[in-house]
Parts: C-alpha cells; structure tokens; sequence
C-alpha cells in the first residue's frame, strides 16, 4: 500500500467517524467509490475495529491503578462513542445473520480419518 493510499484510508476512516457522530444510530455510512480502500463495507468495519482496539493499546496503560484505567477507559469509549456504536451494530447483524443460517457445518475431511488402531479423536 502506498503512502497516498494510506492517507487515503486515514480519510475515510475520519470522515465516516465525523458521519456517525452526526448521525449516532450506528449504520455504516458507505459509499462505493470506497470499496478500491476496503474491498466492502465488512473491510471498513474491521478497519474500524483495528482503529479502536489500538487507541486502547495506546491509550490505556495496565499499570495504571483500577480507578485511574477506568477513568481513561470510560473517557475513551465517550469519544469514540459514534465508532463503537457502528461496531455494535455490525456485531448485531453478524449475530442476526448467524441465527438466521445457524451454525456452519464442519467441512468434510478430505482424507479418510479412520486409522487400523482405533478412532481419531476429533482436533
């Protein structure tokens, strides 16, 4: 990826940050034109989540006291209210789709697992 790429990205990330604090419901806002940075709107929600897991490495310090990392923590997730509400909502509807269609079936092995000692047990 390249440099302007990269700023590219870093764009977007900011304006769909700047749409959801307007908008607050959590819909993903997505355009098209986008889809050459994040292949869909499912890579701009993992985007979102990279973002956010490493504002907490980042801003949140283990060795902080309980009261201190909550305080830090709770100041985090109020200004990154409008991503977290996107990343509910994604989560949501993952969930939904999984209920819908239930669990994946578990592929077929592509060799046979029966051996002369006794059976496998499953990995």
């Amino acid at each position: 990826m390249t440099w302007n790429e990269t700023h590219e990205r870093i764009r977007i990330i900011r304006e769909v940050e700047a749409a959801a604090a307007a908008d607050m419901t959590g819909a993903l806002p997505w355009r098209e034109e986008w889809s050459a940075y994040f292949d869909g709107p499912a890579g701009l929600v993992a985007a979102l989540r990279a973002r956010w897991n490493h504002m907490c490495e980042a801003q949140l310090d283990p060795q902080d006291r309980e009261d201190r990392l909550d305080d830090s923590y709770g100041r985090l997730r109020r200004t990154q209210a409008a991503t977290l509400a996107i990343l509910r909502c994604a989560d949501a509807t993952a969930t939904e789709l999984l209920t819908l269609t239930g669990p994946r079936p578990l592929p077929s092995p592509t060799r046979s697992r029966r051996f002369h000692r006794g059976p496998v047990l499953p990995v």
